[in-house]
């Protein structure tokens, strides 16, 4: 079997194998629509704070941070359980002739390819929700798969850290609740700590293209900084994972 044909099959085993289970397919439809609308009601409740509103509507500016949310919490998981699973299996894999360098491909794969589909959903989720009209749904969208794919990575580190899914999973959806905070500028927290905030930066280029239709270009650059480090300490925590076994 070529090269091609086998990271094909990895990634699509690893992508039906997320798409198969039910509850991914309910969280994926559902966690956005709920995400963006709580997050929109509660934020209307305290109109005291709209001074830190960058989207000039507590409303809007909550959606936004609920489908930021949603998309990272969605993506962390999904990291963390495609981290999980190749504790034994991708060893095995190892074994049976497959190239290190072909399963690390297949797995990040997967998690670009699912990390995109969570943010096509939330990107049509914030659209529909959003009372105002977004101005650049491609933009949008483009930041959330940065959101998707950052959490991705980041489930992934934490998979080596703490390879357990019920428990794992409660530590990203805390890390996204926590990250979003600093991201959202809802809170007067100096910007010398919100910049360090992994979320900060997709968080910024969301608001403006919702209300702007324009692209935040200061937070690019920090936005593909922060995936790049995330991917090469998720490709190392890999390495160390299939290198050593699952049996930990």
């Amino acid at each position: 079997m070529s090269v091609q044909r086998r990271v094909s099959a990895g990634v699509r085993a690893s992508t039906l194998s997320f798409f198969r289970e039910p509850l991914n397919i309910a969280l994926l439809l559902i966690l956005p629509a709920l995400s963006v609308q709580i997050y929109g009601v509660s934020l209307s409740q305290f109109p005291e704070i709209g001074i830190f509103d960058a989207a000039g509507s507590l409303v809007t500016t909550g959606r936004i941070t609920g489908a930021v949310f949603a998309t990272g919490a969605l993506a962390g998981v999904l990291g963390l359980f495609q981290m999980i699973s190749a504790r034994n299996a991708d060893r095995r894999l190892a074994i049976a002739g497959f190239r290190p360098m072909e399963l690390i491909v297949s797995r990040f794969t997967t998690v670009l390819v699912v990390s995109v589909a969570i943010s096509a959903v939330s990107t049509v989720t914030l659209s529909a929700l959003t009372a105002e009209s977004v101005a650049a749904p491609i933009i949008v969208f483009a930041a959330l798969a940065l959101t998707g794919i950052l959490y991705g990575l980041l489930g992934m580190l934490v998979g080596t850290i703490l390879p357990r899914e019920l428990e794992g999973s409660l530590v990203l959806v805390i890390l996204a609740d926590m990250d979003n905070v600093f991201a959202s500028s809802l809170f007067d927290i100096d910007e010398s700590v919100t910049r360090f905030a992994p979320l900060s930066h997709p968080h910024e280029l969301v608001t403006q293209a919702v209300v702007d239709g324009t692209l935040a270009d200061d937070h690019v650059l920090p936005s593909l900084a922060f995936v790049l480090l995330f991917g090469l300490l998720s490709i190392a925590a890999y390495s160390y994972t299939v290198e050593n076994g699952g049996g930990s």
